[in-house]
């Protein structure tokens, strides 16, 4: 039996797991079945809405709406300055299905332009509007979520088909008002399909997937070991220029915050986005539920033993590319308990400064471009709590890249598991280096980090002014390594160069 170990009050957790420190645990019936116990997770509690003052601003030329269904009817329009009165407004309906030309993507052969076929609650359909939402809570219930479609692609709370809209200030939350796990959830909270859209100082509450408690040991994707319903927060597809700013996202369901396809442009500024983690000894205790009908069993992607003493993510990535997107930049934010906090692989620019990861899910920095861009991270921080900081293994290794991280304490509490590492950096050309900003010594069997890997690392620097072991695999060629840390160099013509103590 571990000793407790207290936490600051900032963290505001909910609880947490076996391998790092005291445990406050949850009963949620409308995320996990009634018959298992309190489920265990790292998360924060957000924040309540915000309450319906007395008397508020309405700023000159804007014009006061009262209801939701005056709202609707506004949000069909352009060239508005609408102000919602404070309140909370619950949706009850749903917007008509409609199908609207998809945005910045190639005719088809027959000369017509794809189309984008969408279901709703809200549909944006309107251009140039500003929407003065301080004070205003707007909930999404997934028993009407559930009157949508369950097709692929289609489902999404909030389509918004017009340009250059303002929404500021709003608070968006998703109600479990249907016992889990019988209700469906739409694919994205907010799907942006158009240019030029700002989120202005929003708070959104993300809730409602299915199943919940595992990552992805049963799919994420077709085909998946029985039902699965993902609840993201925000895609950006075939859109450019979306802006978010000063916005806090609290992802507590399976599905990534924000994720983009076909951008060019985006900027993610004095942001926090922060998700839910979950030690997989917490899996065992349960009765019921995929978990135990399976054996305890991970099956997606080869059959296997679920693992013990790791902390999981029940979230998908923080910041995630697909296809076609660059010019990304993500400035003065924070991602913390997303799986991928960052993947990021491009086909242009990142760039990413003062940015800050805490306890990821599974690793902090998935970022390239190959050689079709530029990727600087500048003034960037991570921790080491339970999973790798950088993995450059996914995408082509990055050309003329710039990495600069500087690493952290974990949690108060926090135990790494065996993942726990600095993790794997490749490129060519490319320059990283590493600051030490911790204030205890990291354990040692986390305190590595692996150049090379498959992708190899060339005629790059890395200067390591962290006590970190650098293991330089066969793959690393023609470096210069400055380390403060040992270095272990199985490559070719490498430099390596001590420093003493900064």
């Amino acid at each position: 039996m571990r000793t407790p170990i207290a936490l600051p009050a900032a963290l505001a957790l909910s609880g947490l797991a076996a391998c790092s420190g005291p445990r406050v645990a949850n009963k949620d019936l409308g995320l996990q079945l009634a018959a298992n116990p309190p489920m265990q997770v790292i998360t924060r509690t957000p924040p309540p809405p915000p309450v319906p003052a007395e008397t508020f601003e309405i700023r000159e030329g804007f014009t006061l709406v009262s209801t939701l269904g005056t709202f609707r009817e506004a949000i069909k329009r352009d060239g508005q300055k609408i102000r919602m009165k404070p309140g909370i407004y619950r949706a009850e309906e749903a917007d008509p299905p409609m199908a609207v030309p998809l945005l910045h993507a190639p005719e088809k052969a027959d000369g017509t332009v794809p189309l984008n076929h969408q279901e709703h609650i809200f549909a944006v359909n309107g251009s140039n509007n500003h929407f003065d939402l301080r004070g205003a809570v707007f909930e999404t219930p997934v028993s009407v979520q559930s009157t949508l479609s369950g097709r692929a692609h289609v489902a999404d709370t909030w389509h918004i088909n017009g340009a250059g809209n303002t929404f500021e200030g709003g608070y968006f939350r998703n109600v479990i008002d249907k016992p889990y796990p019988d209700y469906r959830v739409t694919e994205n909270e907010f799907e942006v399909c158009n240019d030029g859209n700002t989120f202005l100082d929003c708070t959104f509450v993300i809730r409602g997937s299915i199943p919940y408690g595992y990552t992805d040991y049963y799919g994420k994707g077709g085909p998946n070991f029985g039902r699965l319903n993902k609840h993201s927060f925000m895609s950006i597809q075939n859109a450019n220029n979306t802006t978010l700013v000063g916005c806090r996202v609290y992802q507590q369901s399976f599905g990534h915050c924000v994720h983009f396809h076909t951008v060019d442009g985006a900027l993610i500024r004095d942001c926090h986005f922060t998700g839910t983690l979950r030690p997989t000894n917490d899996i065992f205790r349960e009765t019921v539920g995929r978990a135990s009908e399976y054996g305890f069993q991970v099956m997606y992607r080869g059959k296997r033993h679920i693992p013990h003493d790791e902390m999981i993510p029940l979230t998908e990535d923080g910041v995630r590319s697909y296809e076609n997107v660059r010019n990304i930049t993500v400035v003065d934010t924070v991602v913390e308990r997303m799986r991928g906090c960052f993947q990021l692989l491009c086909v242009g620019d990142v760039m990413l400064d003062n940015v800050t990861v805490r306890e990821a899910g599974d690793f902090g920095f998935d970022l390239s471009s190959g050689d079709k861009g530029r990727v600087t991270m500048r003034n960037c921080r991570a921790d080491i709590a339970y999973n790798p900081v950088f993995n450059l293994t996914r995408g082509k290794a990055p050309k003329g890249a710039s990495y600069e991280m500087t690493i952290l304490d974990p949690p108060d509490g926090a135990r790494p598991t065996p993942r726990a590492s600095l993790g794997i950096i490749a490129g060519d050309t490319c320059m990283f280096t590493l600051h030490d900003g911790t204030t205890r010594p990291v354990a040692e069997e986390a305190n590595v980090l692996r150049c090379g890997g498959r992708r190899g690392l060339v005629n790059s620097t890395v200067t390591n002014h962290t006590t970190a072991r650098l293991i330089l695999d066969k793959h690393v060629r023609n470096c210069l390594i400055r380390s403060h840390g040992p270095v272990e160099d199985n490559g070719q013509g490498n430099t390596i160069v001590r420093l003493g103590l900064e």
